[in-house]
């Protein structure tokens, strides 16, 4: 099944039920549990585009706030979270999205950083990503800056190191529209309190990148992971059901050959047809675009 607005509410507040006897004590985070449940019963992109800045609101109060108040919005965020680091170079981010009538999406997140070397909170620094609906997500060449960002969830972070420089690879999925649904990575890097999406670590055969994106059918998955024990980045090869069809995404699917980045002299190396062991993957009957016997 495909992730949309209303499946991502349903699962994340079956998740968060044991916390309801907490939640009821802090309201804020009440408010934010009931934001998210009225977005996903909202009836038209109006009220949509006024509870998703209502939740923008919500979230820059709480980092303004007191350091329960954010400890309580990490535990009970009920949407994308992703952690890396530890001390004073530990990343959470922070982001969720909004559906419209028309199936495309509206994103929100926060970049939260400058934690003490404890992880403490009190001197907490972050930025807000401010979706631009106008950039293209499948251009892999740019750098984004917080208020041109092209919009995600993010599910995971990885923090690796240049020399002595922290880089971060957020791992998140793009809604799209009714045709296709893409996974992004993309690298971070935060520098004199300076954000900045899309660095050039990304070592492919035709040269560096700063993202790199797959776009699929929409009524399919696509398998974009990072296994720590083997120190990279494993994604799906992508092809059309039929060879007619190459160009045309929304008939792009899994096709069981799988590619990696592995982090390798302060570069995501890019390594073609790997092996992929003890993999959910390979409980799929058979690749999307083979034929019938």
């Amino acid at each position: 099944m495909n992730l949309n607005l209303s499946g991502i509410l349903i699962v994340l507040l079956l998740i968060s039920a044991p916390f309801s006897s907490y939640l009821a004590q802090t309201p804020r985070s009440y408010q934010i549990a009931t934001i998210f449940g009225n977005l996903g019963k909202a009836s038209n992109d109006d009220e949509r585009f006024v509870l998703h800045n209502e939740l923008k609101a919500i979230v820059r109060e709480t980092l303004a706030d007191s350091s329960e108040s954010i400890s309580a919005l990490f535990a009970q965020w009920p949407a994308g979270i992703a952690t890396a680091g530890s001390g004073d170079e530990m990343v959470t981010v922070i982001s969720w999205n909004s559906e419209r009538q028309d199936r495309t999406q509206d994103y929100g997140a926060f970049v939260i950083y400058g934690f003490d070397k404890s992880g403490q909170f009190e001197n907490l620094k972050w930025a807000e990503l401010i979706h631009d609906r106008d950039e293209d997500p499948k251009d892999e060449s740019r750098s984004y800056r917080v208020d041109d960002w092209p919009g995600a969830i993010y599910y995971d972070l990885i923090l690796t190191h240049d020399g002595k420089t922290p880089v971060y690879t957020l791992l998140g999925w793009e809604g799209a529209d009714a045709q296709v649904t893409r996974k992004i990575m993309e690298t971070m890097v935060i520098s004199n309190d300076f954000v900045r999406i899309g660095v050039p670590y990304l070592n492919r055969p035709e040269g560096i990148r700063k993202r790199h994106v797959l776009e699929y059918s929409d009524a399919l998955q696509a398998t974009l992971r990072y296994e720590p024990d083997n120190n990279r980045i494993v994604l799906d090869r992508l092809a059309p059901s039929d060879p007619s069809l190459a160009g045309a995404t929304a008939f792009y699917g899994p096709t069981m050959a799988y590619d990696a980045y592995v982090w390798k002299g302060g570069k995501w190396e890019f390594s073609s047809n790997i092996t992929v062991r003890n993999s959910k993957d390979k409980e799929r009957n058979r690749p999307y675009n083979a034929t019938e016997n």
